[in-house]
């Protein structure tokens, strides 16, 4: 028996194996579910090692994916920031175009008014101690400027001018101790002399005691003293004061014209004439731009006088007479 089944163990091997897989495909001929347990085996021992391999993977590739994207994205809010700052800073130069603009209108408004011929300045430097205040202008004789013209701004008086070099002045400030400008209270007409004051500010001199001050009051130029023309604001009178002894009332003077906020200036001829609109001045906005022509060293220019209407009316009438 032994040596049958050694002489055919080929034979007899192949005939076991095919008849348990007709005995496998009967029985899963006869059921719907596959019966296979080596493969179900193998499935729950292989099942934990997908799901982790699986979850690494996943884990890796959106790891990888978030920074891809986060490089993209650093990329493009660098751009974004770029672009931010020059919207910015063409937002600020829109902004500073807008208020140089304004405050030309307004200085071209103040040139037509003046009767003399006018130096438009810029300030360059700005000079504030306990003992002088003074500012420092971009115009100088080369431009016409001298010594003791007035310094006016479209919202009043700033100074005068007290020193002079080719290409650049220095203005004497109407706060200054060493300044003195000739007013009137315009609801008064009361004559007094503005100065300045040590302590800052400006103070109203040489006013009588009875004289009738207020505070609040408006104080012009007079045009008497041959230096300023007449009728452009100085200051308001800030505070009254007729307590102490004497023969002048004290008065305390605020500026019309804050030097520390002025940027442009108009320098013109000393004259106590009148100006030539004495009408208000129209709203900024009405102004048309600035001439550059107009705002250099000559102002606007006086129309011809026209000449007589008939002038050979007394030749003719002389022809005949001298006819008959």
């Amino acid at each position: 028996m032994l040596e049958f089944i050694r002489r055919n163990r080929v034979l007899l091997s192949s005939s076991f194996f095919l008849l348990c897989s007709l005995a496998l495909l009967s029985v899963n001929a006869r059921h719907p579910g596959r019966i296979d347990p080596l493969g179900r085996a193998f499935l729950e021992v292989m099942a934990p090692f997908q799901r982790v391999t699986s979850t690494v993977v996943g884990r890796s590739a959106d790891l990888w994916h978030a920074y891809v994207g986060l490089v993209g994205v650093a990329r493009e809010n660098g751009r974004m920031r770029a672009r931010l700052h020059d919207l910015e800073r063409h937002a600020t130069e829109q902004s500073e175009l807008e208020l140089m603009n304004r405050r030309l209108k307004r200085l071209l408004a103040l040139q037509r008014r003046l009767p003399a011929t006018t130096v438009s300045a810029e300030i360059t430097g700005r000079d504030a101690t306990a003992w002088f205040e003074s500012l420092t202008l971009n115009k100088g004789e080369r431009d016409g400027i001298q010594s003791g013209m007035p310094v006016l701004a479209p919202e009043g008086v700033v100074g005068i001018i007290s020193k002079t070099s080719p290409h650049a002045s220095r203005v004497l400030l109407l706060t200054d101790p060493n300044s003195g400008v000739d007013v009137l209270v315009q609801r008064t007409r009361v004559r007094g002399i503005v100065s300045g004051l040590l302590e800052k500010g400006a103070i109203l001199k040489y006013v009588k005691r009875a004289d009738d001050v207020q505070a609040g009051d408006r104080l012009v130029t007079s045009g008497l003293d041959g230096i300023f023309p007449k009728g452009v604001s100085v200051g308001r009178v800030a505070r009254v004061s007729r307590k102490d002894r004497g023969l002048f009332l004290y008065a305390e003077v605020t500026p019309t014209a804050d030097a520390s906020r002025i940027e442009e200036v108009l320098v013109t001829a000393a004259s106590g004439a009148e100006l030539l609109d004495a009408r208000p001045r129209p709203p900024a906005d009405l102004v048309g731009p600035p001439d550059p022509a107009m705002l250099g060293l000559f102002g606007p220019q006086e129309p011809a006088k026209a000449g007589p209407a008939h002038p050979s009316r007394g030749t003719t009438g002389a022809r005949r007479e001298g006819t008959r």
